[in-house]
């Protein structure tokens, strides 16, 4: 389902942009700070309602302006995506009809985002490999929201129960539901994760031809005895801190190359390319298991990735049946030959304009 039309009004710097993107490449070019990140953002900003550059509204809104809005319109089967963002509302509609859900966007226009900050899948926190893994099983598996947002409730009762120092009974009456919404949350992951080794043993050879990758699934938690056991061993620290510490809420993705863990293991400029390879995995998986066509953001490719690799990459796309948004400073830093169908934007003091 690639964009086929996009409106944007008062986002950053774009006061009023309106493209008709091509179904397969578009490369946004233009000098630093003229609105490139910006114009991606705004895509990402339609998929998941929120930006992945920062949390604050008045960021986003532009100076002297009551909102910003987004109009994207997708192609098999038709369908028109809207947001209204104030700094006191957000208004998501689909079809012309207001939804209350986020997820909702994201299940109609799929987006896969590579930016400056997209280390932080493999050098930060676990929550960041968390919402990677669950962004891919999302969008493969259709009844793993319902099944999160069931252990999501449950899990909220419990710490309820834990923070007010309720008797051991009530602490322990959500622990059934935990219990078998995580069992269902592993299976449907470590299913995922299947697909996605798959998926990586067939791009790993170009961009590590020399190297052995290896995903680990650590479910959130430390017992042999399963999740029932855990909670009840655990429930005496959990009420001292007032929630639940365990679980798949706290699950990991330890990622290794050659049996080394990646944190320490690898430079920066490696970390940048197997976290495009991951994401170009991920969007692999993604095109075998869905009739939508998956969008891929890459932010200032050639800044992030030398010659050499930013080609192989940029040939690993071309055979995948995606839509590429790349920006660059110029499209001479990008080898597109293997391309057909693409169109070139140029982005200047935020206002947008196509070329021949």
């Amino acid at each position: 389902m690639s964009l086929v039309h996009i409106e944007i009004s008062h986002f950053r710097n774009l006061q009023q942009v309106s493209l008709q993107p091509a179904a397969k490449l578009n490369i946004i070019t233009g000098e630093n700070a003229a609105g490139k990140t910006n114009l991606l953002e705004s895509l990402h900003y339609l998929s998941f309602a929120r930006s992945f550059r920062t949390a604050q509204t008045r960021d986003l809104i532009m100076y002297q302006q009551p909102f910003f809005r987004l109009i994207g319109k997708l192609q098999h089967p038709s369908a028109t995506l809207g947001i209204q963002k104030s700094s006191q509302e957000q208004i998501i509609r689909i079809n012309q009809q207001t939804v209350n859900r986020s997820a909702d966007l994201a299940a109609m226009f799929p987006v896969v985002a590579i930016h400056p900050d997209s280390h932080q899948l493999i050098s930060a926190g676990p929550e960041y490999r968390r919402q990677y893994l669950d962004w891919g099983v999302f969008h493969v598996e259709h009844h793993y929201l319902q099944v999160w947002k069931d252990f999501r409730t449950a899990l909220s009762q419990r710490n309820a129960a834990l923070r007010h120092n309720q008797p051991d009974t009530l602490c322990c009456l959500w622990d059934q539901a935990l219990v078998e919404a995580a069992q269902r949350m592993e299976i449907m992951r470590l299913d995922y994760l299947e697909k996605l080794a798959l998926s990586l043993d067939k791009i790993r050879p170009l961009l590590f031809p020399e190297a052995e990758l290896a995903l680990e699934y650590r479910p959130g938690w430390q017992s042999e005895a399963g999740y029932q056991a855990y909670l009840a061993a655990s429930l005496y620290k959990d009420k001292e801190k007032g929630f639940t510490q365990g679980g798949p809420h706290r699950a990991d993705l330890r990622i290794k190359l050659d049996n080394k863990p990646v944190q320490s293991a690898i430079s920066r400029g490696q970390q940048k390319k197997l976290v495009a390879m991951l994401k170009l995995a991920q969007m692999d998986v993604f095109s075998q298991h869905s009739d939508k066509t998956c969008v891929l953001l890459y932010d200032d490719l050639p800044a992030e990735l030398d010659t050499v690799n930013r080609n192989k990459l940029l040939k690993l796309l071309s055979k995948l049946p995606v839509q590429v948004f790349i920006s660059a400073i110029e499209a001479n830093q990008l080898d597109l030959s293997g391309w057909s169908d693409m169109k070139m934007f140029h982005v200047k003091h935020g206002e947008v304009d196509a070329l021949d």
